[in-house]
């Protein structure tokens, strides 16, 4: 028998009786995952370690005992690291990070950087602070002389953060490159002397081969903020941050949201954190339910994951109260919604359920199209003129707020809604961040001017481009006109106002809901996606969770 390391799995040769018995064994352990040929079995390096004691006697290939060492490594830091977060232990780190960070965040930091741990996930609410613990625990690394430099992979509406927060804190001495430009610029970006290189999804491609090959003299800790831009692990971007995750030292992955659709949602983030270690032998079902129990399991016994509340962290946290405004359609805008209605619902009862699933990207756009009506019928019909019903109940709510100087946030999806709300209210001087404003200078000035100037009143954006890594808590008030089914941009969008640094002992939240439309299904539904994470990851409420009285006073079961 011969065991071999082959790119990402573990490659077996052996023949006759020998193979089969083998085959039989590993096959109870790695199921599907396993594969095999005339004279060889194979299965993925993440597997090995619930599989060496079949196969110990043949190990002798060096690549093969630095994974099991790697992975041993890694249980045995799992152990302390869970204890240092449980037990919320404070560590002495270096510089002036104790007076910089609060208490549970110091222990966070502590349980990032225990020696041999192959990476984790920090799941800490949005909005608590995550960006600077994971700059404390990468600070802490270099001096522990574990680390050489850092490589932050992001949304691109967060490239231009992070270098600002480094800088606050490490600036003179840490070198921040961004890698900007064509193809060409950003793999000379990756050539540049950097001590962290920051870049979004799509820009790791052009740098992957250069930074993999220098992985091996300089040791990378990989940083994924917002990972749940990669929790499907078989899409392309998963493909290429894995590829270069394979050759950092160590990797956290970050993300206040990580399973805004299902349990399946958490198991390429944990891929990335530890190499494949919590889920080596794991293969998914087609059905997200009846993996739930599975998923669960492994993360609490093999995981090594950070979740706290914002209320278990920081030392002031306001309390959120929401507010359903329930709208009642009227004029054109309500015929247009019930022609629309009727016309689905009469196309949708001439289907049987086959035909239904081979017609599921037309339901789905005209599913979206009822939505589009209730916030702003004309992005359907141009030459709709009559002022939507929103914008009534909006007027007289933001002359409310602004008239007692309240700044306020207002997200709609819909970029024909954001247009006109510019317009309608310029008197506001309103800011915008949406898919419009594809400058990270022009985003960051956006945020910026709306947090320091006291003459700009309104932050108008879209949850997908502005709902996540960024702060504006200058505003106590936020308000929806519009709602997706992207549950995960609209959690992040969220906790914008209600954050670190907010002073304000309550914030606000307006859902303008169209009545007896699909809206309220939708905005339930939202608030359904939400409830399953927190019972995933085991969050323990202790605010009211107000925003189920509002909702139950639509009359909608929640």
């Amino acid at each position: 028998m011969k065991v071999r390391v082959e790119g990402d799995g573990v490659h077996i040769e052996c023949a006759g009786l020998e193979l089969l018995k083998l085959k039989a064994q590993l096959a109870q352990r790695l199921g599907s995952l396993l594969s095999s040929g005339k004279d060889f079995i194979s299965f993925p390096l993440s597997s090995l370690p619930i599989v060496a004691d079949l196969i110990e006697h043949a190990l002798a290939d060096d690549e093969i005992e630095k994974a099991l060492v790697r992975f041993k490594r890694h249980a045995e830091a799992r152990i302390r690291a869970l204890e240092i977060i449980e037990l919320n232990e404070q560590p002495a780190l270096s510089g002036n990070w104790n007076n910089v960070l609060e208490p549970a965040q110091a222990s966070a930091v502590g349980a990032m950087t225990v020696p041999g741990l192959l990476g984790l996930c920090l799941f800490d609410e949005q909005g608590s602070g995550k960006t600077v613990m994971t700059i404390a625990a990468f600070d802490e690394l270099r001096v522990l002389g574990e680390i050489d430099a850092m490589i932050v992979v992001c949304p691109k509406s967060m490239v231009s953060e992070w270098p600002k927060d480094i800088g606050r804190f490490l600036a003179p001495e840490c070198q921040v490159v961004i890698a900007e430009g064509g193809q060409r610029q950003k793999y000379e970006t990756a050539q540049s002397k950097f001590d962290v290189l920051v870049t979004n999804y799509e820009g790791v491609e052009p740098m992957l081969v250069y930074l993999m090959a220098s992985a091996s003299t300089k040791r990378y800790l990989l940083v994924v903020d917002e990972s749940y831009y990669l929790k499907n692990g078989e899409s392309y971007r998963s493909e290429i941050v894995n590829k270069l995750r394979s050759k950092c030292q160590k990797c956290f992955v970050l993300c206040g949201t990580p399973a805004p659709n299902s349990a399946h949602d958490l198991v390429n983030q944990f891929d990335l954190a530890d190499l494949g270690y919590t889920f080596g032998g794991f293969k998914k079902s087609n059905k997200a339910e009846e993996d739930w129990d599975k998923i669960s399991t492994l993360v609490d016994t093999k995981g090594v994951f950070i979740r706290r509340l914002k209320p278990d962290i920081l030392q002031h946290v306001p309390e959120k109260n929401f507010h359903v405004i329930s709208v009642e359609l009227a004029g054109k805008q309500a015929l247009m919604y019930e022609n629309a209605k009727s016309a689905l619902e009469l196309e949708l009862r001439s289907l049987n359920n086959e035909s239904f699933k081979k017609s599921l990207l037309t339901y789905f756009q005209k599913r979206a199209a009822l939505l589009q009506i209730c916030s702003c019928p004309s992005s359907i019909d141009p030459t709709a003129s009559e002022v939507p019903v929103k914008y009534t109940v909006l007027d007289d709510l933001l002359d409310k707020l602004i008239s007692q100087n309240r700044k306020v946030v207002l997200w709609s999806f819909y970029r024909k809604s954001l247009d006109e709300i510019m317009a309608r209210y310029s008197r506001y001087r309103p800011v915008r961040v949406d898919g419009s404003v594809t400058s990270n200078v022009a985003r960051r000035d956006a945020v910026r001017s709306f947090q320091e100037d006291p003459s700009i009143m309104l932050f108008v954006g879209n949850p997908a481009a502005a709902g996540a890594g960024i702060t504006l808590h200058a505003a106590y008030d936020a308000v929806y006109i519009s709602y997706s089914n992207q549950a995960a941009h609209y959690l992040q969008s969220l906790d914008r106002i209600h954050r670190r640094g907010q002073v304000a002992d309550e914030v606000n939240y307006y859902l303008l809901i169209c009545k007896n439309t699909i809206e309220e299904t939708e905005v339930v539904r939202l608030r359904g996606k939400e409830v399953r994470q927190h019972n995933l990851l085991g969050d323990h409420i202790i605010w009211p969770a107000s925003l189920d009285d509002a909702l139950q006073e639509l009359g909608v079961h929640v």
